[in-house]
């Protein structure tokens, strides 16, 4: 019996500790004090959300089937959610401004349809070529020093905003939202 009541007091107390109390109309009470304030940490740096590498004397042959890989500087990382967007520079305009073309491109050749085109990890870029006839007819201005320019922007929000409006296929334009300039720029060897 003695059990009983000590049971019986027990579910009671935990009954009442687990119920709250309201006003008279239910409703909750005043809210307390603000607790005391923590401490300030430290100002932490801005990152840099978007990363641009320029690649010279890029040349196709057939010694590498028309392909070439950009590695990414080694003190790089390319998170998963990241995209890689690439430009070959094809001429500049009469005030002397780059003229910027983002792959994959297709060139109308007298041997048939050309297509510069590209694929990316987050450890490098693959550049390749794709036509519908021999790759080998080419010459030497298909195929010898290009240059490109690698922008890896991240494929989510950027400072709480979405890239939606955003013409990837203008260098200029993605280089503009992201607040990036020539300075910015890094040469890969």
């Amino acid at each position: 019996m003695k059990n009983l009541f000590y049971i019986i007091f027990a579910l009671g107390f935990l009954f009442l500790g687990s119920c709250t109390f309201n006003g008279q109309d239910g409703a909750p009470g005043p809210q307390g004090p603000a607790g005391p304030r923590g401490p300030a940490g430290q100002d932490g740096q801005d990152g840099q959300e978007a990363f641009v590498f320029e690649y010279e004397l890029i040349t196709f042959s057939a010694s590498n089937e028309y392909s070439v890989f950009l590695d990414f500087p080694g003190d790089f990382v390319m998170l998963d959610s990241d995209v890689a967007h690439v430009y070959f520079l094809y001429g500049q305009t009469e005030e002397g401004d780059n003229i910027w073309r983002a792959l994959p491109q297709t060139e109308f050749t007298k041997f048939g349809t050309l297509i510069y085109n590209y694929d990316f990890t987050i450890f490098d870029v693959n550049l390749f070529l794709d036509a519908n006839f021999n790759l080998n007819e080419l010459g030497a201005s298909y195929t010898d020093d290009w240059k490109a320019r690698v922008v890896v922007v991240p494929g989510q929000f950027t400072n709480g905003r979405v890239a939606d409006s955003v013409d990837f296929t203008n260098y200029h334009e993605v280089i503009e939202y992201y607040g990036l300039s020539e300075e910015d720029v890094k040469t890969v060897k």
